[in-house]
């Protein structure tokens, strides 16, 4: 089961990444959904601009803001 947004935030993290299931990936700012949405309810909503494929794993980007580790993204990049 995949927390919401609120939780998410909750633990200080503002971020997702989203994976497809080809290998492309996107960090984007959560700030766009509500604290009450699952991270996995938005998963089929996204399209990848790489291979056309509808739905990806969405996770937290516990990463975001340290640019040693964290997946540099552009905003609605696979969606």
């Amino acid at each position: 089961m995949k927390i919401t947004f609120g939780q998410m935030r909750a633990m200080g993290v503002g971020g997702v990444l989203v994976y497809c299931h080809c290998g492309h990936h996107v960090a984007l700012d959560a700030d766009c959904w509500v604290d009450e949405v699952r991270l996995s309810d938005i998963e089929p909503q996204f399209v990848c601009q790489g291979c056309g494929s509808r739905g990806a794993d969405v996770r937290p980007d516990f990463d975001r803001g340290n640019p040693k580790l964290a997946i540099i993204g552009a905003k609605d990049a696979t969606h």
